[in-house]
């Protein structure tokens, strides 16, 4: 077994780093030219599938997409959580740690969702394990600055994913790039990154197929052609996006009860709706977890075993540390479906739409649209 094919040219995990090797001077996979000033942009949820299907709603990022046509893979799994540790170190889930959008501590046994709270169960300065390219830049001597929304400050997720950096909390795009620009006029060198999170929201909660979706791509599509005119001759930009998304209807959501055979040895149960990861804590039943899931669920699901999965390189290389983190039984919608263990899940997640973080070429590819120096 291997990852389904994809059309991606690239990883994820090289547009920040090949941004951080122009910066060097050096070549990168990208084939960046050098420059002495690099960002990235990522819009959360922003598939390439999704936004090729809506080209005509969003005529400038098109276009400028389409002087180079990169298409990146932000591998497995295609959730936030691990695109965006991937992208800001540089390394795959299976090194860096970030296994899933939920998963077990093998040390307290307590589920540490990644976009909430990390401690007192995990650090945040180990739990992630690799060093991330604003690290890299800082011991070069080199500032590097990380934008989102200002409740992001202090968190778990940021002290991880964004340290190295000077995190500055942002209402709107317009600031991040007046943010930007200051932060390039201050500086001779410097890396940044800009995070923008609202085409997300709509997809999980209208849908990418829906009206609303498409006028928050228009409005985004309004809102980046300030970057025309925002970059010099040699500072670089890249937009992104950590995953795209397919819509699930509710008759194609699972919900799973306390009482079903589908929970019978099952201690813990975390990844997210399209990736269930299936902590079973009696090693001899897990064989018997997959079986019933692969029954129940057929060719709508890819269901592994922690070991199969590692096997396979579905995380990638898989540091020893990292392995327990995995879940025992792995569940992959490779149809529109999603699975949710009623009791515990959500109302709002229960009602989302807009669905990521499996196998699927729609949530894993993206588009990579450098600008400025590399267009």
């Amino acid at each position: 077994m291997v990852l389904p094919g994809t059309a991606a040219t690239v990883r994820l995990a090289d547009v920040l780093s090949s941004c951080w090797s122009a910066l060097q001077g050096e070549d990168n996979p990208l084939s960046l030219s050098p420059v002495s000033k690099a960002a990235v942009l990522l819009v959360d949820g922003m598939g390439a599938h999704n936004l090729e299907d809506r080209r005509g709603h969003a005529r400038w990022l098109t276009e400028k997409w389409r002087q180079r046509s990169i298409v990146g893979d932000s591998g497995f799994p295609s959730t936030t959580a691990s695109a965006l540790a991937s992208l800001t170190t540089g390394q795959v889930p299976g090194e860096h740690g970030i296994v899933g959008y939920t998963i077990r501590d093998p040390s307290s046994g307590v589920l540490i969702n990644h976009l909430k709270d990390w401690e007192p169960h995990v650090n945040p300065a180990h739990w992630q394990r690799s060093d991330t390219i604003f690290e890299k830049a800082r011991a070069a001597g080199i500032p590097s600055l990380s934008m989102g929304e200002r409740r992001f400050a202090g968190t778990g997720f940021t002290q991880a994913v964004w340290r190295g950096a000077t995190f500055v909390g942002t209402d709107s795009l317009d600031e991040q790039f007046t943010t930007l620009r200051k932060f390039f006029d201050e500086n001779d060198h410097g890396v940044a990154y800009l995070y923008w999170p609202a085409l997300d929201r709509t997809g999980h909660s209208s849908g990418v197929g829906s009206d609303a979706w498409i006028r928050r791509l228009e409005d985004l599509d309004q809102q980046l052609r300030a970057l025309d005119s925002l970059l010099g001759d040699d500072e670089g930009l890249i937009i992104t996006a950590d995953h795209g998304m397919v819509d699930v209807r509710d008759d194609r959501k699972l919900m799973v009860t306390e009482n079903s055979a589908l929970l019978h040895s099952v201690a813990a149960w975390g990844g997210e709706p399209r990736v269930a990861q299936l902590y079973v804590d009696n090693p001899a039943a897990t064989a018997d977890v997959a079986d019933r899931w692969r029954e129940a669920l057929g060719d709508d699901a890819l269901v592994l075993t922690r070991d199969q999965a590692v096997e396979e390189g579905l995380f990638g290389v898989v540091s020893p540390e990292v392995i327990p983190r995995i879940g025992d039984v792995l569940v992959l919608a490779v149809t529109e479906r999603a699975f949710y263990r009623s009791e515990v899940a959500s109302t709002q997640s229960m009602r989302m739409i807009g669905q990521h973080g499996s196998v699927t070429p729609m949530e894993r590819e993206v588009p990579v649209i450098p600008l400025g120096a590399w267009i």
